[in-house]
């Protein structure tokens, strides 16, 4: 009885694992980029990163001393020190691990970001590639019809020698281009489903972003005043650096604070107290001070340069994305004005129309219909690009940029 119990258990747990997976969306896939492995070794760092572990101590050593000059009972003495930790170095210290756990954060982002590219471009790459293939299905099921027409038709005056061997070296060309689509799919699916840890996905009906809504939300973003992560880090960075040079200069020692016993001495008190007081005036941590400055000094070097690149790439990125938007619909013009689906439709209303003219000229269609889509993913491709640029894939509220409405992550 506990085996069948068992065995029911576990088949429903496997069943209701398919299923909810089985309804993996694109913004699902979007969002494992929060769970990727590669962030776990900055949760890591940043968890480590508490007062516990870096904190200095209030009292940096305790020292017992004895002394007796004459070897004398008499002569004893006891004394207990202690040297306080430095104040300025235990702020300062303080400061530094702040500074640094705040780096490690926007390094994580960074990491986020990049996750999040990848994915965009696998699900573009996948949705775009599904689309394709029924273009080329669609134009090897016309390509057979032909073949089957001129088989059909050998005694006929519709056969032709020429005609009849180029559509059968057309077959060759289609199963190609099928067979190299069959493989970056698959391994374009591998990928996704390697990173959703699931079997399959079904995303064949997940619409993608029209070209006129790109336009309006990149014109939108380049509008905003993001800022950079990259620039982000380096200027954290510098902090950083700022933090250890503070660090390197409190790195000295305040003076010391003692109480003192005479049992055997004829005094008023048998106890005393001694403290005394360092003055820092020579540094023997120097070059540690200097390296540290040189640090900062190149990072802020680095930061003017990245500045400038950054807001030549935003202005390059953005440029280049309304030039493919441009010519997409300068395409999806020319193809209009041809209105090749009124010719077919005027045609197949002719009596004595050719067959193979009306194939024919269905295949130009849907080579047409493959050029736009052509098209269509450079767009796309410079659309992500230009999010990743803009650094928005990440910012909150978290929104799936390849839907049409614009849809929030949850």
């Amino acid at each position: 009885m506990a085996t069948r119990i068992t065995f029911f258990i576990l088949t429903f747990l496997v069943l209701g694992w398919n299923t909810v997976f089985g309804q993996t969306t694109v913004s699902d896939f979007l969002l494992t980029a929060f769970e990727d492995v590669n962030t776990k070794g900055y949760d890591a760092s940043i968890d480590f990163i508490s007062p516990r572990n870096y904190r200095l101590p209030v009292m940096e050593d305790l020292e017992f001393r004895y002394s007796n000059d004459e070897f004398t009972l008499e002569d004893q003495q006891y004394a207990l020190r202690f040297r306080p930790g430095n104040p300025w170095k235990i702020r300062r210290n303080k400061a530094l691990f702040n500074a640094t756990k705040k780096e490690l954060s926007i390094r994580k982002q960074i990491q986020y970001q990049e996750n999040m590219e990848v994915r965009y471009q696998l699900a573009a790459d996948y949705l775009l590639d599904l689309q394709l293939m029924e273009i080329e299905d669609q134009k090897y099921s016309l390509i057979q019809k032909r073949v089957d027409i001129l088989s059909t038709n050998m005694e006929s005056s519709l056969f032709n020698a020429k005609d009849f061997v180029e559509a059968k070296m057309d077959q060759v060309d289609a199963i190609t281009n099928q067979d190299d689509l069959n493989v970056s799919l698959s391994q374009t699916k591998k990928e996704i489903t390697s990173l959703l840890q699931q079997s399959d996905i079904e995303w064949g009906h997940e619409p993608l972003i029209s070209v006129s809504a790109i336009e309006t939300v990149s014109y939108e973003i380049a509008l905003s005043s993001l800022s950079s992560l990259e620039l982000e880090l380096i200027s954290q960075q510098i902090e950083v650096a700022k933090r250890e040079v503070q660090l390197e200069k409190a790195d000295f020692n305040i003076g010391y604070f003692q109480t003192e016993y005479y049992p055997e001495k004829d005094r008023d008190s048998d106890f005393g107290i001694a403290f005394g007081i360092s003055i820092p005036i020579f540094k023997s941590n120097k070059n540690q001070i200097a390296e540290r400055k040189l640090d900062e000094i190149e990072l802020k070097g680095e930061l003017v340069a990245e500045q400038f690149q950054d807001s030549i790439k935003k202005i390059t990125e953005y440029e280049h994305l309304k030039s493919l938007i441009t010519q997409h619909e300068i395409l999806t013009d020319r193809i209009s004005t041809l209105d090749l689906l009124t010719l077919k439709k005027n045609l197949s209303q002719i009596e004595d129309n050719n067959p193979l003219t009306i194939l024919e000229l269905e295949e130009g269609i849907l080579k047409l219909k493959e050029l736009e889509l052509k098209s269509y993913r450079r767009v796309i491709e410079q659309y992500i690009e230009f999010l990743n640029t803009f650094n928005v894939l990440t910012q909150l509220p978290l929104t799936n940029y390849l839907s049409e409405s614009l849809e929030t992550l949850e």
